[in-house]
């Protein structure tokens, strides 16, 4: 059972038994299997071995991707010249860096916890193998996982099952890639984020897990044979669970120790930042920013929870009312105090379960990618679209709908396109951010889809 060679147990094999005792527990309470969440990377028991590792010509670090080979080859070469996450331990080396630590008062940037643990593959060192280096930045394990245990067993034969058993990330399974981006993305209590960072020169935070999927871009194939062999969602699927993910973990933080008040103020990394900065120009507010909310609130950033609002609409509707009756009452709750924050949160977050679970197990048709389509365009041409945030995420969910619906509706990709420019070009600068555009570029999809369902 995972003893070593002097005969000791081996505590770093016996993840996925442990993982089994707790399926079979779970069985035995409720009567069926469920799965548990995955551990995050950093916290998995196997050792990280380094980049170098992968990146043999004949593993993942060929020039030129195989056409005979299941996987491309030469993913190591992707993330290396093309892939964000190289670069983001060099980011800290950076003069604007090193002005941010200095008004955080961490010292070196490239030393301090606070940005390693996300500008790198932060392990502790009992965890590091001799090949192993922090200024590889976001490196292959801190997605997939440590790779001690899954390494040799993956080149010879393995199934995808069995090299996650072995300690491979699922990173193939939406909802599990969506929770492990989110706590770099957005944060988590591994990888705290706050508005302390934010204030000393940290850019904003936001992501949506289709596109970001995709821009890096990704160093992988989708055919046949990786349908065949992993879990593959569309990117309507895969948009519309990052939604119900990143409500989740901003659920989370909510209701998590992050969230408690410091003298007068909670934590403000969780409030809407366009609430305090924006232009002082006209318009300085507009109706639909921070939902029940009139002006002059400090709001929840609630972007999230609105998209996933026309997720639950368009794919659970039972849950509609309840959904929009909870998030009403924790705008309002923020207006209280942090304790009734958290109890409103803990009820969304309930309503967020009922609907991942439903969404893991069902497709995406076209007709329904069209309605959310319909749905986000006519909630934001109403109102929505006041709050730069919430219309940027409007553009990302349209830009993933679309790639489903025009895949096979090329006519109507081709009409809509010009409209979605104008999203992309009014969404280019913050500062110059003008809501009615963005109505107006909403209005014209709402106008083709019109046309499209006449």
């Amino acid at each position: 059972m995972g003893h070593d060679v002097n005969g000791q147990i081996d505590f770093r094999r016996l993840g996925s038994v442990w993982r089994a005792l707790a399926l079979l527990a779970c069985a035995g309470i409720t009567g069926q299997v469920v799965a548990l969440p995955p551990e995050m990377p950093w916290n998995m028991p196997a050792e990280h071995i380094g980049v170098a590792t992968c990146a043999g010509s004949n593993c993942h670090g060929s020039a030129q991707p195989f056409d005979d080979s299941p996987v491309l080859q030469n993913e190591y070469f992707t993330w290396q010249r093309k892939d964000a996450h190289s670069n983001a331990y060099k980011l800290l080396i950076t003069p604007e860096s090193k002005r941010m630590a200095a008004n955080l008062g961490i010292g070196k940037p490239e030393e301090a916890t606070e940005c390693l643990t996300c500008h790198s593959d932060y392990v502790p060192e009992n965890k590091r193998g001799r090949r192993y280096s922090l200024s590889e930045g976001v490196g292959c394990e801190a997605c997939h996982g440590g790779a001690e245990d899954y390494l040799g067993p993956h080149v010879t034969g393995n199934t995808h099952e069995e090299n996650i058993a072995d300690g491979l990330y699922p990173l193939a399974d939406p909802v599990d890639r969506a929770r492990l981006c989110l706590n770099c993305h957005m944060g988590s209590t591994d990888k705290p984020i706050d508005h302390r960072m934010m204030g000393a020169g940290h850019p904003p935070l936001e992501f949506e897990l289709d596109t970001f999927t995709n821009i890096q871009p990704p160093h992988f194939r989708v055919d046949a044979d990786y349908k065949r062999r992993k879990p593959y969602a569309p990117p309507a699927k895969t948009w519309a669970i990052g939604q119900l993910i990143a409500a989740e973990q901003f659920l989370s933080g909510l209701r998590s120790n992050r969230m408690q008040a410091e003298g007068m103020f909670p934590e403000l990394v969780f409030y809407d930042c366009n609430a305090c900065h924006h232009p002082m120009r006209p318009p300085r507010w507009s109706e639909g920013a921070g939902g029940p909310l009139g002006p002059g609130k400090v709001r929840l950033a609630d972007a999230y929870l609105v998209m996933s609002g026309h997720v639950i609409d368009a794919l659970a509707p039972a849950l509609s009312a309840p959904w929009q009756s909870a998030l009403d009452a924790l705008h309002f709750a923020s207006q209280r105090s942090v304790g009734a924050i958290q109890s409103d949160a803990a009820t969304l977050a309930g309503l967020v379960a009922q609907a991942l679970d439903r969404l893991r197990n069902q497709s995406i048709t076209d007709a329904q990618a069209l309605e959310l389509m319909r749905r986000i365009a006519s909630s934001g041409a109403k109102g929505d679209a006041a709050d730069f945030t919430a219309a940027k995420q409007m553009f990302y969910g349209l830009e993933a709908l679309l790639a489903q619906v025009g895949a096979s509706n090329k006519a109507l990709a081709e009409r809509l396109n010009p409209p979605m420019d104008t999203l992309f070009k009014t969404l280019d600068a913050q500062a110059q951010y003008d809501p009615s555009q963005m109505r107006g570029g909403l209005k014209q999809i709402q106008q083709v889809l019109a046309q499209k369902a006449g």
